[in-house]
């Protein structure tokens, strides 16, 4: 009778492995959108696709899908909830955002990272930059960075 338990026990726990691991590849086959702006009439997503980040736009102005050089999930930079966004006419930006990547989650649930990578809306175009800054210290999603980092993605500072 113990020998038919144990058996039954055997079964039961590798098939509960096997289950786990089947959910284990569903979640590595997702495509999770993380974040969404709409910023000058195009809506922007930012995409978990498989452990790479991925912005995707309703632009015709841009391709599709562009993979990002930060890791995801990722996130537009917020102050007090409202998308942070500035203007640079002398570089002919018509609105800069960042993007922040390799993030977490505190235990007050608030999203942090230390990756950051801009997007620019030019008058006949919107790219993702080249630069970016790794090994940022913290940046939280909801508080955001200083101007200055803004001015450096949209003047090519970063690219270097």
């Amino acid at each position: 009778m113990k020998t038919l338990t144990y058996i039954i026990m055997i079964i039961f726990i590798t098939q509960s492995c096997t289950e786990n691991k089947s959910e284990t590849q569903k979640l590595r086959n997702t495509r999770l959108v993380t974040d969404t702006i709409t910023l000058d009439g195009t809506f922007l997503e930012l995409i978990n696709n498989n452990g790479k980040g991925e912005l995707k736009t309703s632009s015709k102005k841009f391709k599709s899908l562009n993979t990002l050089k930060i890791k995801p999930p990722c996130y537009f930079l917020r102050y007090n909830g409202r998308l942070t966004k500035y203007k640079y006419p002398k570089f002919n930006i018509t609105n800069t955002v960042i993007i922040l990547g390799g993030t977490k989650t505190d235990s007050l649930n608030h999203i942090y990272g230390s990756q950051l990578q801009g997007v620019l809306f030019k008058n006949d175009s919107i790219i993702i930059t080249e630069g970016i800054l790794k090994n940022y210290s913290s940046v939280y999603k909801d508080i955001g960075v200083d101007e200055k980092d803004y001015w450096g993605f949209a003047s090519g500072l970063y690219n270097h």
